[in-house]
C-alpha cells in the first residue's frame, strides 16, 4: 500500500511513476468508486459518477503536480473534496429553472436544435418582436455571448447585476407571451 507521500512523489516524478501512483489510488484504493458513490448518493447516475471521478482525477493530479496540495488533509480527502465540488458545480449547471435559457430560443445546443426549420425561426423572431426593443437588444446580445458588463453598457444599465436581472425579466416576458398564446408554443418549440 502506498502512503500519501509516495503518491505525491510518484505524481511529481512523472512518467511511469505518475501512472502507477494514479492507477493505485484511482483503482486499487478505489477513489473512483468513492467519488461515484458520492454522485449516486446525491442525485447522479453511474455515468455521471464516472465523469466526475475522471474530472476530479485530472484536477487532483494537476494540483499535486503544481504544488497546490498543502498537506492539510489526507490525499483521499482532498480528492473527494474536488469530486464533491465538481458534482455540485455540475448540479448547478443542470439545475432546472422556469426561465427559458438562450439555447431554447436561439436554435443552439444539440444536433436536433441545429436543424430547426426556417419557419420556426421566423415565428420565434415574431414572438421576440412582441417584446420591447430593449429586451430584444439584451436577449440578442446575450445570445451572441456578450458579457453582462458589455450588455449593461450597451443598453444603459448601471451594472452587470442589473443586466442579469433585466435579461431574466425579458426571458420571463417572452415565456409569458408563449404561455398565453399556446398556438405559438407549437410553432416555436
Amino acid at each position: 500500500m502506498r502512503t500519501d507521500d509516495e503518491v505525491i512523489k510518484g505524481i511529481k516524478t512523472g512518467g511511469a511513476a505518475r501512472e502507477k501512483a494514479l492507477y493505485h489510488v484511482f483503482f486499487q484504493q478505489d477513489w473512483k468508486g468513492a467519488a461515484t458513490h458520492f454522485v449516486l448518493q446525491n442525485g447522479g447516475y453511474e455515468p455521471d459518477g464516472d465523469d466526475i471521478a475522471q474530472k476530479a482525477l485530472v484536477l487532483f493530479e494537476q494540483n499535486v503536480r503544481l504544488g497546490r496540495f498543502k498537506g492539510q488533509s489526507a490525499l483521499k480527502t482532498y480528492f473527494l473534496a474536488i469530486a464533491r465540488y465538481q458534482w455540485y458545480k455540475e448540479l448547478k449547471r443542470r439545475r432546472p429553472t422556469d426561465e427559458l435559457q438562450p439555447e431554447q430560443y436561439e436554435g443552439g445546443g444539440n444536433v436536433e436544435e441545429n436543424y430547426i426549420s426556417q419557419e420556426k425561426k421566423e415565428f420565434l423572431g415574431k414572438a421576440l418582436a412582441k417584446l420591447s426593443e430593449r429586451c430584444q437588444e439584451i436577449l440578442r446580445r446575450q445570445r451572441l455571448g456578450e458579457s453582462l458588463e458589455a450588455i449593461a453598457r450597451a443598453v444603459g444599465l448601471s451594472s452587470a447585476a442589473m443586466a442579469k436581472k433585466e435579461a431574466y425579466r425579458c426571458r420571463m416576458r417572452l415565456r409569458k407571451f408563449i404561455d398565453e398564446h399556446p398556438g405559438w408554443r407549437d410553432l416555436i418549440l
